[in-house]
């Protein structure tokens, strides 16, 4: 792994974090540039950014929701604004996205992302829950979660309008 920074993504950062989304994802389920300007603006402190050399190599972003068992599926939907689910005073962190260039695939930087951001957050947050959404056809990312505490706990029919409409595999981490 070379030398790395992770800070908080800023507005400068948008055209690195709109790269590594067009890259990382099918193109109808790409998120657009206002959502992640939105994100910056509402939850800064939920926005990191991993670079390597000067370079924007991954980014995660996320939301704080209330705590809930069961979970609102019309909360998980692409381009949701932040505005209408975003509480600060919750207990459960959203990931609302994450995305590594191609060309730093497979060398454990998302997560070193994922783990520093998540440090981050629980530090500052009374965090006691992690959710995700994850496609069943991404199988890499599925055995990083996996191997970071996260568990199945839901499954939503042809939730990414992709190629072949894939479910979505609801995943949560108990901290």
């Amino acid at each position: 792994m070379g030398k790395i920074s992770i800070r908080a993504a800023e507005k400068n950062d948008i055209e690195g974090i709109i790269l590594i989304e067009q890259e990382s994802f099918h193109e109808n389920i790409v998120e657009s540039r206002d959502v992640f300007l939105d994100r910056l603006r509402i939850f800064p402190q939920g926005f990191l950014v991993l670079k390597i050399k000067e370079k924007i190599a991954a980014y995660i972003s996320s939301e704080i929701w209330e705590y809930s068992e069961n979970i609102d599926i019309s909360k998980l939907d692409l381009n949701h604004s932040i505005n209408d689910v975003h509480r600060s005073n919750g207990s459960q962190l959203y990931v609302s996205s994450l995305g590594v260039l191609k060309e730093y695939h497979g060398k454990g930087y998302g997560t070193t992302l994922l783990l520093e951001f998540t440090k981050q957050i629980t530090r500052r947050y009374k965090i006691s829950h992690i959710l995700l959404i994850v496609s069943v056809n991404w199988r890499a990312a599925r055995k990083i979660y996996g191997k970071n505490g996260f568990r199945e706990i839901q499954r939503i029919p042809g939730f990414f309008v992709e190629d072949d409409n894939s479910d979505a595999i609801v995943m949560r981490k108990h901290l």
